[in-house]
């Protein structure tokens, strides 16, 4: 329940009117919103008729939010901080709805008030046949506009909830609007589409009024017509009126709603209204609060009304990496002017990971391996969730759950999520909105489905349809706070090209990186390639490029067409890593590769067969470049092939350097690897001696992540450059927002224990017991913890929450 300083402001500012709260995903907009209740019951409900009302967007959200406010009623009594504050009377000064539960109480009020017969909302199936039934009508009258065409029934159905969405009850108004998306693409060359002032908006508003006449006829509405009923009674009465408003997810609110939680709101000197919204995950069509349309619109001006929150601290920096440079490039979300740039904070996970399935049932299958071999043992099935874009592709799914005694509950965003049911949570991507999983698979990532082919049309901004569908896949994986999962059946969608490869990973354990394409020019080993032009090529050459960026291995130690002698026949290995041992230059690694998508069933018996003829070779690998597979020596499946590492190499000689911080210089010194304790330092032919101390690995020079409590081993340095040497041990650092300090991923930093530091020193500190190394600055009560690396952003908490480990005094840097 923690809170930074940035959160705090925003919870404690007082009360003025209206505000907004711009923030990334998983920034805690969500949880400054509910963290502002308990604060204005507590100090700006002075009266009977104060009230607050909290506003989410669909059933699913209001379990969590329900959820969040109790776990904070529990934390404030447990603290003693709300004394007689959550009694009855203050209980029932707090309101938590949905906008569209709200909305209906008010269609049934104007129902009510205007004597009107009984109204029912109409099925799918009344809506569809009546708005035919309005085309076919109208195209009479309208036989010249080919827009008027049951073809286009998806197309014309949400131009008219486009319309009524905002209100336009004139056909002068909707003649005159700019219609976003609808009216000419970024293309010059593209022809007009729903022009101003044209034929087919003419045509399409009368199919709207005759649409609505026949679902009068049958006594039915649409839920826009509640939506519009509701703000009619509204206008005439406010049945119950707010101090304060909160509202969630404002980027989806329609221009209707947006006007309708206006009239709710009860004008006092300390009102308020909070709305909190995060444009890249605007995904409805019918949303008011668009590129190119503000606050303003609806009479609210904003300026100097706004804050932002740019940390994402719900998913891990991989996760968020891999997020950010799927919508990085999309003009129509980064230009937005209520866009917020994610900062990336630290706190270092591992990299999605994305499958390419050949149909549906491999994707089931490989989806119900992973959580049976790769999630159970550390995750509750309540901590899993996966989720698609459309419902139906969920199906094939749910049966394999059931063969695999997989415990699972299907939810939409008109349910409540039970946050204690032990079960996998299956969802469309719309109705994972706004909640959090440890875990998250996101299935059917096919080209054909996002972006949805079928629903663009002629009248469709095509590039508009595709920042829906990008926005939608990145809320889904900004939902994922531990590990990410990217599956697909057929071909891949092309939003996956678009995720950046260096942030997505083949396999869950390995640090192969996705498959991506090297320039036929930077091609290796060309000289004995048979065929550059090939497809397997493709796969070869991105598996030694992994070879050598991922895990360190030096050209020199690689090869392609390695000769195995098989009985009578011999083979070629496509490549093979070598090492040294004993001064000999052994084969250590064979790889197999195939063309991408053709699976590793051919490729693994031939990878074991050349191995049995090569004792030496110690790991294997198969992969087309989608599946990977390691072995050991004894072809038994592995997570990874070691990284490379100096001992791999016939010098044992290694160099390093030493950066002394507490005296500003620096020493180089070298070791024998096969002695440790053996050092020569650069200017002193002597052999110093050592004293050893203790390396945990591993803290992050990024995200906080807990310390290994598990000592890793000793590194032995010269005694005169250590003061207090049993006060004193060395991590080893994962991360890069400490580059700039010349503290690098990998590199050895010497801490000396102590509980106090002072401005500008490099500290290790412990927070709620997550440990990351930064430089220290003190403002007041605060502590801010400054990386050396513009990509992140410094992290201000009060000083009582952290806790000092220890300073940086040295830093011990590999130099080989």
């Amino acid at each position: 329940m923690r809170l930074n300083v940035e959160q705090r402001r925003i919870i404690e500012n007082k009360p003025n009117g209206h505000i907004l709260v711009r923030g990334v995903a998983g920034s805690g907009k969500t949880t400054v919103a509910v963290h502002k209740i308990p604060f204005l019951l507590r100090n700006y409900c002075y009266e009977k008729d104060d009230k607050v009302l909290v506003v989410t967007y669909n059933k699913s959200l209001i379990n969590y939010v329900k959820y969040i406010y109790s776990e904070i009623e529990k934390y404030q009594e447990e603290e003693q901080l709300t004394l007689g504050l959550l009694n009855g009377d203050n209980k029932d000064k707090l309101d938590i709805k949905t906008i569209d539960s709200i909305m209906y109480w008010y269609f049934m009020l104007y129902m009510r008030y205007n004597k009107t017969e009984k109204l029912s909302v109409a099925k799918q199936d009344e809506s569809n046949n009546a708005l035919i039934e309005a085309i076919t009508q109208v195209k009479k009258k309208h036989e010249d506009v080919h827009a008027l065409n049951i073809k286009n029934l998806v197309f014309i159905k949400e131009e008219i909830c486009w319309i009524k969405s905002c209100n336009y009850i004139n056909i002068e108004e909707y003649q005159s609007v700019d219609r976003l998306g609808r009216t000419a693409s970024n293309n010059g060359d593209s022809p007009q589409k729903l022009r101003k002032n044209s034929k087919v908006r003419e045509a399409i508003f009368e199919v709207m009024l005759q649409y609505n006449e026949n679902l009068k006829k049958d006594k039915l509405v649409d839920f826009q017509d509640i939506a519009l009923m509701a703000l009619k009674q509204a206008e005439v009465k406010v049945e119950k009126q707010y101090t304060h408003i909160i509202v969630d997810e404002t980027q989806d609110l329609t221009r209707v709603q947006l006007e309708f939680i206006k009239k709710l709101s009860l004008n006092k000197s300390y009102s308020s209204m909070l709305f909190v919204a995060d444009t890249a995950q605007s995904i409805y069509p019918q949303a008011w609060l668009v590129k190119g349309r503000s606050f303003t619109s609806v009479g609210l001006d904003m300026k100097g009304k706004s804050t932002s929150l740019s940390k994402n601290y719900r998913t891990t920096t991989q996760i968020a990496q891999a997020a950010y440079s799927l919508i990085e490039n999309d003009t129509n979300i980064v230009e937005d002017d209520n866009f917020v740039k994610p900062s990336l904070i630290d706190k270092q996970g591992v990299y999605p990971v994305y499958r390419g399935c050949k149909n549906k049932v491999k994707e089931a299958e490989y989806v119900v391996d992973i959580i049976n071999n790769g999630l159970k043992d550390k995750y509750s099935y309540k901590d899993i969730a996966i989720i698609s874009k459309l419902k139906n592709q969920l199906k094939e799914i749910k049966s394999y759950l059931e063969k695999n005694n997989i415990l699972y509950k299907e939810l939409s965003s008109n349910e409540e999520l039970d946050f204690k049911d032990d079960s996998v949570k299956l969802l469309t991507m719309h109705s994972i909105k706004g909640l959090e999983f440890k875990v998250v698979m996101i299935i059917g990532l096919n080209d054909k489905c996002i972006p949805l082919r079928s629903v663009a049309n002629e009248f469709d901004d095509s590039e508009m349809v595709e920042s829906r569908d990008r926005k939608l896949l990145y809320v889904g994986m900004t939902r994922a706070t531990e590990q990410l999962f990217l599956t697909s059946d057929g071909t891949p969608s092309k939003f996956i090209k678009e995720i950046s490869y260096r942030y997505l990973r083949v396999n869950q354990n390995s640090s192969f990186r996705r498959l991506h394409r090297i320039d036929i020019d930077e091609y290796l080993f060309s000289d004995k390639i048979l065929d550059v032009y090939s497809n397997e090529e493709i796969t070869r050459q991105w598996i030694i490029n992994e070879l050598m960026i991922t895990y360190g291995y030096p050209k020199e130690l690689i090869d392609v067409e390695y000769k195995v002698n098989i009985g009578s026949q011999g083979g070629l290995v496509d490549i093979v890593v070598y090492i040294y041992k004993n001064k000999a230059k052994i084969p250590f690694i064979f790889i197999e590769t195939k063309r991408w998508g053709v699976g590793v069933e051919r490729a693994v018996p031939q990878l074991q067969s050349y191995m049995s003829n090569c004792n030496t070779v110690k790991y294997g690998i198969a992969t087309d470049g989608n599946e990977l597979v390691i072995i050991d020596g004894d072809f038994e499946d592995i997570d990874d092939i070691p990284m490379f590492n100096g001992n791999m190499i016939p010098a044992s000689i290694e160099t390093y350097e030493y950066v002394d911080l507490s005296h500003g210089r620096s020493h180089e010194f070298m070791r024998d690897s096969a002695n440790e304790r053996e050092i020569i330092v650069e200017d002193n032919d002597m052999e110093s001696s050592v004293i050893g101390l203790p390396v945990f690995n591993e803290i992050a020079a990024g995200a906080p992540i807990l310390i290994n409590n598990d000592i890793q081993g000793a590194f032995y340095l010269p005694k005169e450059w250590i003061k207090s040497p049993n006060e004193t041990f060395i991590l080893k650092i994962k991360g890069d927002s400490m580059i700039k300090a010349n503290i690098n991923n990998g590199d050895l930093v010497v801490i000396k224990q102590q509980a106090t530091a002072i401005n500008g020193e490099i500290v290790a500190v412990d927070i709620d017991g997550n440990a990351t190394l930064k430089r220290i600055m003190v403002m007041g009560s605060n502590l801010i913890l400054v990386p050396e690396n513009d990509a992140y952003e410094p992290i201000m908490l009060p000083a009582e929450e952290v806790r000092i480990i220890g300073i940086a005094t040295g830093i011990v840097k590999y130099k080989n």
